[in-house]
């Protein structure tokens, strides 16, 4: 058996050393780039456009913290009703427009937005007040001239009246 020599010893533990260097490196050249997340992670949040509605009018709404095009439902509680579904964006956020129901009763209610797959829940107290029905509009409003109308014959009538009673007793 031949025995090695120092500079034969110095290139196999070269050649180990680069072996191993390669076989650490091949996992690390495939790996992705990580993508920083803030810390802590922004909490999710609902935005309102109103906080009293009166029943009939819409609410507006902005949800943030869901999956990235998640299916989203909107409900009202008091007696569970689901006023829609939407879809989160690609970031998360869901934003839309409900209305709510004319038959709602007046009071203290309670809107949620619900993630379908994350089952994540974001909510805020609202009030209703009761839905008013407008009166229809005719296009011409003639009751003041109609009161005007009635006044001035009124009027005429009695100064007639007077007229005649002046000359029955002169």
């Amino acid at each position: 058996m031949k025995a090695m020599t120092a500079s034969s010893k110095c290139r196999a533990a070269l050649a180990t050393a680069a072996a191993s260097a390669v076989l650490a490196a091949v996992p690390v050249i495939g790996a992705q780039p990580a993508h920083s997340q803030p810390y802590p992670p922004t909490p999710p949040t609902l935005t309102l456009t109103a906080t009293t509605v009166v029943a009939g009018d819409d609410l507006g709404f902005t949800g943030t913290g869901f999956m990235p095009t998640e299916g989203v439902n909107a409900f009202l509680f008091s007696k569970p009703v689901k006023l829609g579904r939407f879809t989160a964006d690609a970031n998360g956020t869901v934003k839309g427009t409900v209305t709510i129901p004319k038959w709602t009763d007046p009071g203290k209610h309670y809107f949620r937005l619900k993630g379908v797959e994350s089952k994540r829940s974001l909510g805020a107290k609202i009030i209703v007040r009761p839905h008013r029905p407008h009166l229809a509009d005719t296009g011409e409003d003639r009751s003041l001239v109609m009161v005007g109308g009635a006044a001035a014959l009124l009027a005429l009538g009695a100064g007639t009246m007077m007229a005649v009673r002046r000359r029955k007793h002169n």
